[in-house]
C-alpha cells in the first residue's frame, strides 16, 4: 500500500509519502495552510498525484494519549479529506515535532526551517510500525 503522511498544523502542514511494498518513508514538503477545502483538495491532489491508498493524519494527543483541544482541527481535516473521497486514518502524534527537530539537526537543516514535512515522516514511519505490530500480534 502507499500511504500519505500530513503532519496538520495551524499555519502550515507538512506531507510525507510512504510505500510498504519497500519500506520507505520520505518526506515530500510544507505547504501554508489556506483553509479547510484548499488544504483538502491540495492534500487530495497529491494522494492522487501518487496513487495513495490511505492518509494518515497526525492526531495531537496528550502525553497520557488523551485528545486535546487541537484535535477538534485534526477532525474537521479528516472529515473534509473524507468528503472528497479519501482514505483516512488517524495517527496519534505526542512527540513527534521533538522527533522532527532531532532529525532535522541531524539533517543539518537551519533552526528556522520547517520542519512539518520531517513531523509527517515520524508520524507515517509510527502509524506504519503499528500496523506491521498489530498484524504480526493476530
Amino acid at each position: 500500500m502507499k500511504y500519505l503522511g500530513v503532519d496538520p498544523g495551524g499555519r502550515r502542514f507538512g506531507l510525507a509519502f510512504g510505500d510498504d511494498a519497500i519500506a520507505l518513508v520520505i518526506p515530500l514538503g510544507v505547504y501554508p495552510y489556506q483553509g479547510l477545502e484548499t488544504t483538502a483538495a491540495q492534500v487530495r491532489t497529491e494522494a492522487l498525484n501518487r496513487e495513495v491508498d490511505l492518509i494518515v493524519l497526525g492526531l495531537p494527543t496528550s502525553e497520557n494519549g488523551e485528545e486535546t483541544p487541537a484535535c477538534r482541527r485534526t477532525h474537521a481535516r479528516a472529515e473534509a479529506l473524507t468528503a472528497v473521497g479519501s482514505g483516512v486514518a488517524l495517527q496519534p502524534e505526542f512527540l513527534s515535532t521533538h522527533a522532527a527537530r532531532d532529525r532535522a539537526r541531524d539533517l543539518g537543516r537551519p533552526r528556522s526551517a520547517p520542519i512539518d514535512d520531517l513531523a509527517a515522516q515520524v508520524i507515517l514511519e509510527d502509524y506504519l510500525a503499528r500496523s506491521v505490530s498489530t498484524a504480526t500480534e493476530k
